[in-house]
């Protein structure tokens, strides 16, 4: 992989490429929309997130799907992804948490609704705002990004390694993997975590994916820093065309550094359980009753309890 390699394009997938893509002069970051877009923020102007490892840190990634262009606002429109993922300095652990994008929760000043639409009816924050009501869990940062940001920032790493865990044949999404380790482009790491009409579990097994994409992404991230930890810092500056920020540089780098410790192999990756459901005529995902927990392990130390740990949405189609 060739110095240009953008690091900030990793975390297209995951929030490794979103902490680490910013660090330059945080000043001079901002960047035009009409570039591949990748935004983080701090979720809370008073919070001050814990590096020292006395509790986890935990960022919201959200998925815009934006038409850029069409001329669409990338932090106005719906959340076609929304995860937290956790990272404990103290002990490298770390999961994510997804959300089926038909959730049916309170959006705070809105009413009930599906949790996809916070976006649209107050951006970012109000999508952090909804999350953290639903879930008791204190957001540290928000990273967003947009179909196109993510396809141009994967093709500036050269791609993604991935083990597709299953066949996968979707005309909607543009995916057509069979299964197995292979290398994507941007445009099908895209289709990959778009997908969700070729999978019976549907938005349930897409949310799924789109944590695999995360892990794939922290585990090429870690690799590349352990063959040549010098590199950190040439990818991080090398993601600036890619990013906007407020964020001071120290604090970029902190985040960096704490998320190229993670070890992909011992994340947890889980799906918030839900059934399908009707409310009016709109098709909607009923989360069940056991998701409090999942919220409350989370909260707790970052992780969850095994015993707590759903089905996996795509586990009867692994081969």
């Amino acid at each position: 992989m060739t110095r240009r390699r953008a690091l900030a394009a990793i975390v297209v997938a995951t929030v490794v490429a979103a902490a680490a893509g910013l660090a330059v002069d945080a000043r001079t970051a901002r960047i035009a929309r009409a570039m591949p877009f990748l935004q983080i923020e701090a979720a809370h102007a008073e919070h001050l997130p814990a590096y020292d490892g006395t509790r986890p840190l935990f960022v919201l990634l959200i998925g815009s799907d934006a038409r850029e262009d069409d001329g669409e606002d990338p932090t106005r429109t719906r959340a076609d992804s929304i995860h937290i993922v956790s990272f404990d300095p103290a002990t490298g652990r770390s999961a994510i948490l997804g959300f089926p994008r038909d959730s049916w929760v309170d959006i705070p000043g809105f009413g009930t609704g599906k949790i996809n639409g916070a976006m649209v009816d107050g951006g970012p924050d109000l999508v952090v705002q909804t999350v953290e009501q639903l879930t008791g869990i204190t957001i540290d940062y928000w990273v967003l990004t947009s179909f196109k940001g993510f396809a141009g920032m994967i093709e500036d790493i050269g791609g993604l390694t991935i083990d597709v865990p299953f066949a996968m044949q979707d005309s909607y999404s543009g995916a057509d993997f069979q299964p197995g380790v292979q290398r994507l482009t941007g445009a099908q790491a895209l289709a990959f975590g778009r997908d969700r009409h070729s999978i019976p579990s549907g938005d349930f097994g897409r949310s799924e994916n789109q944590g695999r994409l995360m892990l794939a992404a922290l585990a090429q991230l870690r690799q590349e820093f352990l063959d040549d930890p010098g590199t950190l810092l040439t990818y991080i500056a090398a993601g600036l065309r890619h990013t906007q920020t407020s964020l001071p540089l120290d604090e970029i780098l902190r985040l960096a550094f704490t998320v190229s410790k993670v070890d992909a192999t011992t994340v947890q990756n889980v799906v918030v359980p839900g059934v399908s459901a009707m409310a009016g005529s709109l098709s909607i995902v009923q989360l069940t009753s056991t998701a409090p927990t999942l919220y409350a392990d989370m909260a707790a130390d970052g992780v969850f309890d095994d015993a707590n740990l759903p089905t996996s949405p795509t586990a009867s189609l692994i081969r």
